[in-house]
């Protein structure tokens, strides 16, 4: 076997946690060549002629130096969803000529709901104690300056979304709420779209706006490459529906706001594994600009990314602490978890039982008391529970109800077999399960099971409901290019990147859990909006 010879410094230039799949490809060298999972051949030759290991997507292609049209401006924005074009709007709005590459024929993004901080109500120990509450959420992983540029531009960012969408007809519908972090209240107003066209409507609005006031957008234009130039990013480099390549140079700056690479299959199973198997959302968010960034040397932060799992609509998202049923109709969990954002942890284990083919076996129900209203009003003073989501409320008229036991059993199959659902529920088996439940909360030794706490443990009697639960879709990874305080990208040995910051999901570490926590709502879209106005705005002013 020959020896590596390889740094550690020389392994994080590979991009990241991508040099552990590097460095064991090295150690392996003369006993056979390593294959990665989902790369097919693990050894290739690199675009600039070295020897390469490792995932498809981190083999550097061959510089392109031929281009059909160049173009000069103070910043380039890679990407054109929320993120971008608060990016765009404040870079012009400082006096920036901006240039845009975007993958796609339209702006697009994919949000509903924004969250700010109201700063005339939230007191400045309120506004700490979010921040603290954020990173707890975030296993303590949280870049604290990400997070408080977030807070303290957050309320101007949405307020101009806003505006600015309502200008075409977007109305936003607010939703204000408060969450208790740390003892302190912090007073949340979020931009709501639900009852629209989700903010993409608004997004249309804003893109017209954006070109009206300067910035030239090319679409269909996706960024392959990075420019460099004496050492630093001096613009990006796109590709054209006909091949060719058009340069875009800038002087300040380029801000990689193109979102995540949730349509990867290969980049999500090598930087988010727990999500294989979960249905893939998006195909165009496929980690062309993240790529591109790392080629130059960015990293990405360190694997489990967070990742946004949905797929529970407001009428089911019923998130109380009751009995679980999975796909065979067995408990399987401390119910005390109930948040949808979190619920895949204990649910993916079911995936690997359909050999990840099937999403819908992380399915499951909730059975639910009919008394159900009495119980959140009793928890609701010290528990995590919800039954709404922004303004819209569960309906018991979408569950499932059955009179007797074995009714409600018969009722949940057929329900799951219209569905789609894969799963091997019997009228016995779920009958059994809500039984032996209901013998644990009569003997009143607590839960023997799973450790439930006390106060969740209630009888469940006929006629009761199931809730259909379980998020089977992967929408979103909330982690990126990793990035300093100012979202600068940072380099193998942590120093910033000349001339190349990220925004929204193409940046991190914001979040650090393999979670995106939910715990404050619309904190993702706030994010991305707030991010990208407030680093348009910093690198214009550069």
């Amino acid at each position: 076997m020959t020896k590596s010879t390889m740094s550690r410094r020389d392994l994080f230039k590979f991009g990241g946690v991508a040099a552990m799949g590097v460095a064991a490809a090295g150690a392996l060298a003369g006993c056979g060549q390593p294959k990665l999972a989902g790369t097919g051949d693990a050894a290739g030759a690199a675009g600039d002629g070295s020897t390469y290991m490792g995932p498809s997507f981190l083999n550097k292609p061959a510089e392109i130096t031929d281009f059909a049209e160049e173009h000069t401006y103070d910043v380039v924005v890679v990407g054109a969803g929320e993120s971008g074009l608060a990016a765009i709007h404040a870079a012009l709005e400082a006096g920036a000529t901006v240039g845009v590459l975007q993958s796609l024929s339209i702006v697009q993004t994919a949000g509903n709901m924004g969250a700010s901080i109201d700063l005339t109500k939230t007191s400045e120990a309120g506004i700490k104690a979010a921040l603290s509450f954020i990173n707890y959420k975030s296993d303590y992983r949280a870049n604290m300056g990400q997070v408080e540029t977030w807070a303290r531009n957050s309320q101007e960012a949405l307020a101009w979304w806003a505006e600015a969408a309502a200008k075409g007809g977007s109305e936003s519908k607010p939703y204000d709420y408060v969450v208790n972090c740390n003892g302190h209240d912090v007073y949340f107003h979020a931009n709501t779209y639900f009852h629209d066209e989700g903010h993409q409507k608004g997004a249309l609005v804003i893109g017209e706006q954006v070109q009206e006031e300067g910035a030239e957008i090319f679409f269909e234009t996706p960024c392959v490459q990075l420019y460099m130039e004496d050492g630093r990013v001096a613009g990006a480099i796109g590709e054209t529906k006909d091949g060719g390549h058009v340069l875009l140079r800038a002087s300040k700056g380029v801000i990689m706001a193109a979102g995540d690479y949730v349509g990867d299959s290969e980049m999500l199973e090598f930087y988010t594994p727990d999500a294989k198997g979960l249905h893939q959302a998006v195909d165009f968010r496929n980690g062309t600009g993240l790529k591109a960034a790392m080629w130059v040397g960015a990293q990405m932060c360190p694997a489990s990314h967070t990742k946004m799992v949905h797929g529970e609509g407001p009428k089911v998202r019923f998130e109380m602490p009751y009995l679980f049923l999975d796909r065979h109709g067995k408990r399987f969990m401390d119910e005390g978890c109930c948040r949808m954002g979190y619920l895949n942890e204990f649910t993916n284990k079911y995936l690997a039982e359909v050999d990840f083919a099937e999403s819908t076996a992380v399915k499951f129900f909730s059975i639910v008391p009919t008394n159900w209203q009495e119980h959140y009003d009793a928890w609701e003073s010290f528990s995590d529970i919800s039954i709404h989501n922004a303004y819209r409320n569960v309906d018991p008229e979408a569950w499932i109800k059955g009179e007797t036991l074995e009714e409600l059993a018969a009722n949940m199959i057929a329900f799951a077999d219209e569905e789609g659902w894969a799963h091997d529920y019997t009228v016995e088996a779920i009958v059994e399960s809500i039984s032996h439940y209901n013998e644990l909360v009569a003997a009143g030794e607590g839960d023997a099971d799973f450790g439930k706490r006390d106060e969740y443990m209630v009888p469940i009697e006929a006629p009761c409901y199931a809730v259909p639960r379980g998020a089977n879709n992967i929408d979103a990874l909330v982690d990126g290019l990793w990035c300093d305080d100012n979202f600068q990208c940072l380099d193998a040995d942590m120093q910033p990147i000349e001339g190349l910051f990220a925004v929204g999901n193409a940046s991190g570490p914001f979040f650090g859990n393999s979670n995106y926590p939910m715990d404050i709502e619309g904190l993702s879209v706030g994010r991305a909006i707030t991010t990208g106005f407030a680093t348009g705005r910093y690198v214009a002013g550069l």
